[in-house]
């Protein structure tokens, strides 16, 4: 009579192990390719969303830049039955600061009010606005707080800055301390242009710009905004009713000093001449933004923007 091997549990033992970090192993092989596939199917997802959401901003563009389109026609919305859709806004380039204007004329008011009311510190203010008047005189003298070319090659930045005025406002981005405001104010490129004469279209101007530039609270401009808006209270709508002159909007605004009628004249105007079209198309819960900037009936640019939620 043979005994039983004492190794036979031990062998066992040892396959039953064996068994379970097979199961687990393969758990880990179909859990990864499971992951994998989710991935692969959200990515598919997103890159089909954003090619809609593209084509239906560029629909958008085409059918606003029509010269029979008014700012209130329904054609400017859109909405497909898949879920998509575009909004198209008609407004003027010269709605925003000229930020080249500014810097060359050497202002010391509106800027700094603009940074205050985004909530910058006044040191961080003083510093990019002298790093972005650097960027555009002719000169590498660097200002007190500003940064000329070697500044640029310490952070391993060549070739900056241009010594010139800015040809597009994304190229403010390039100056030093413009990083911090983006990260601070993802908007900040809808406050300015680099094209017009540096006259700021009231019509058009969000009220908080035109606050900053009479130096009055938000609160003063609701008899401007009403005025404004018409009897239906929405802007950019066919009963609008058009601003016309600095003393008119200074009576408004409950200001009558002959110094503001003055920097009102100096800042404002009233019809801006220069087109902006703006075509957001989305589909699920991707947006794009496009512009295209009309002078003359020319376009002189057009691009991509990143999505906001502004005026």
């Amino acid at each position: 009579m043979r005994l039983p091997s004492i190794h036979a549990p031990r062998r066992q033992g040892s396959a039953l192990i064996a068994v379970f970090w097979m199961i687990a192993v393969m758990g880990m092989v179909l859990l990864a390719g499971a992951k994998a596939l989710d991935a692969d199917a959200r990515s598919t997802r997103e890159l089909r969303s954003r090619t809609y959401a593209m084509r239906l901003a560029q629909m958008g563009l085409e059918v606003g830049r029509h010269p029979v389109i008014q700012m209130d026609d329904p054609l400017l919305h859109y909405q497909s039955p898949e879920g998509g859709g575009y909004d198209v806004r008609l407004t003027t380039e010269e709605a925003r600061l000229n930020i080249n204007v500014l810097l060359t004329q050497g202002d010391q008011v509106l800027l700094p009010r603009l940074f205050a009311y985004w909530g910058m510190k006044p040191e961080f203010s003083t510093a990019l606005l002298d790093a972005l008047r650097d960027w555009v005189d002719e000169d590498d003298k660097t200002r007190l707080n500003g940064a000329e070319r070697r500044d640029y090659q310490k952070a391993g930045l060549d070739g900056l800055p241009y010594n010139r005025p800015f040809r597009e406002v994304e190229e403010m981005l390039l100056v030093r301390g413009m990083e911090q405001v983006n990260q601070a104010r993802p908007d900040w490129r809808d406050w300015f242009t680099v094209l017009g004469d540096g006259r700021v279209d009231v019509n058009e101007a969000r009220p908080e710009l035109i606050a900053l530039i009479a130096n009055v609270p938000r609160e003063r401009l609701t008899p401007l905004l009403s005025l404004r808006a018409g009897k239906d209270g929405v802007l950019r709508t066919r009963d609008d009713n058009r601003l016309s002159s600095p003393v008119q909007v200074a009576q408004l605004l409950g200001v009558y000093q002959p110094q503001t009628v003055e920097i009102l004249t100096r800042w404002l105007q009233f019809r801006g001449p220069i087109k902006r079209l703006e075509s957001t198309g989305y589909f699920g819960d991707v947006r794009r933004r496009l512009v295209l900037i009309v002078q003359n009936q020319k376009a002189v640019w057009r691009g991509e923007l990143p999505p906001h939620h502004g005026p």
